[in-house]
């Protein structure tokens, strides 16, 4: 147990620690290509690859997720925000720099790099469709789509950002609904998968040595691993279940 303990704490901190380094070098990178492109970095610095460092898989792909929950949460009422800016005749430069001083973070460092971009002469749609791509976060390329199409084509952006916001509250809502309809069965799904080691615990506890068998030999270690296999397949089941996508 203490072993178990100790493995516990270790793989917890090598994990903050390399997330960490993660984005000390995001930081760093993004700085010295804001700097490339400015023209205050010598091609043969600018031209060195970065070393890319990456958080395990799980603990990566639930970041992502938490990030991009956030993330899409901002983004309908900043973008009701950017309507309210522009219906008053400011371009849409002014109105998301205007909006950016009145969010927080992960959306106000989106918006901060996209106009950082736009004023070095980036579309301002082509940079928020990158991010997009980055973050996996759809909502945040149809507005991209949404600006591009009106840079290119003309119409009025404010109708065209109306729709694009009604559509992710729209989603949001449905996305809050199901949330509350599938809660019981998430329930049913942690209570599920946490009885068995629970109760492994328990009966360890009243009767020790019961389980032993179960580590110290092969057919028990065998039968510890398949356990945990199918274990690991359920809970992914369940969580698919639980969590349905939702399209709009």
């Amino acid at each position: 147990m203490n072993r178990l303990s100790a493995s516990l704490a270790f793989a917890t901190g090598a994990a903050l620690a390399t997330q960490q380094v993660r984005w000390r070098l995001q930081e760093r990178n993004s700085t010295r290509r804001m700097r490339r492109i400015a023209g205050l970095l010598p091609p043969e610095q600018a031209g060195r690859a970065s070393l890319k460092i990456s958080l395990p898989h799980p603990l990566r792909t639930r970041h992502q997720r938490k990030r991009n929950e956030l993330l899409s949460a901002q983004l309908a009422p900043a973008l009701e925000l950017v309507v309210g800016h522009l219906r008053i005749g400011r371009n849409i430069n002014a109105a998301m720099t205007e909006v950016a001083d009145s969010i927080v973070d992960p959306l106000r460092s989106i918006l901060v790099e996209a106009l950082e971009e736009a004023r070095l002469g980036t579309p301002l749609s082509d940079t928020l469709q990158q991010v997009s791509l980055k973050e996996g976060n759809r909502h945040l390329g149809v507005v991209a789509s949404a600006i591009g199409l009106q840079s290119r084509h003309g119409g009025s952006l404010v109708e065209t950002l109306e729709g694009v916001h009604t559509t992710i509250e729209e989603e949001d809502r449905l996305r809050r609904d199901i949330h509350t309809l599938t809660a019981d069965n998430r329930l049913s799904a942690k209570v599920l998968l946490a009885l068995p080691p629970v109760v492994l615990v328990g009966v360890s506890i009243l009767n020790p040595g019961y389980a032993a068998p179960l580590v110290t030999d092969p057919l028990g270690q065998r039968m510890s691993v398949g356990a945990a296999a199918l274990a690991f397949a359920g809970w992914r089941w369940l969580r698919h279940l639980g969590n349905p996508e939702v399209v709009v």
